[in-house]
């Protein structure tokens, strides 16, 4: 597994990944906003880093953290696995690339995520990884914060 730059060659099959069960991709899916709409976000709000997930040659994921421009701090803003490839452990490989690409990030010592409140699977995920609640909601997410 790898993370891999969004270009002309993966774009599209990006985009069209989902976590929805019927399998077509939406602008706000159950947990994650889609991919189109964090690559635009990431466009027009410095400080973004996107990147697609991939295994074998083909990207399965999504990826998008850095230095959140308004309250500068570091975030795993997004991170998702397309339906048909959960519950192989991509999800918890992506994760340890994104944070050994972070670590690297110049004064990145906290990493900060959120999720929603009924994503048992994501929790018990990031915190297996450190990530501690911080008591805090953010826009109806339960806030999480990983120091190193």
């Amino acid at each position: 597994m790898k993370l891999v730059e969004i270009n002309k060659d993966n774009w599209l099959r990006t985009v069209l990944l989902t976590t929805n069960e019927d399998g077509k991709a939406t602008v706000v899916e159950k947990f994650v906003a889609s991919n189109a709409l964090s690559i635009v976000q990431s466009i027009y709000e410095t400080g973004w880093i996107v990147k697609g997930v991939e295994v074998d040659e083909k990207v399965i994921g999504f990826a998008m953290y850095g230095l959140d421009e308004d309250t500068k701090n570091y975030w795993i803003c997004r991170l998702m696995i397309d339906r048909t490839c959960q519950g192989k452990g991509y999800g918890r490989e992506a994760i340890q690339l994104i944070l050994d690409e972070m670590k690297q990030l110049d004064g990145c010592e906290t990493i900060y995520l959120s999720t929603k409140p009924d994503n048992e699977v994501a929790i018990k995920l990031y915190e297996s990884f450190g990530f501690q609640k911080t008591g805090n909601m953010n826009e109806g997410e339960v806030e999480f914060i990983l120091k190193f």
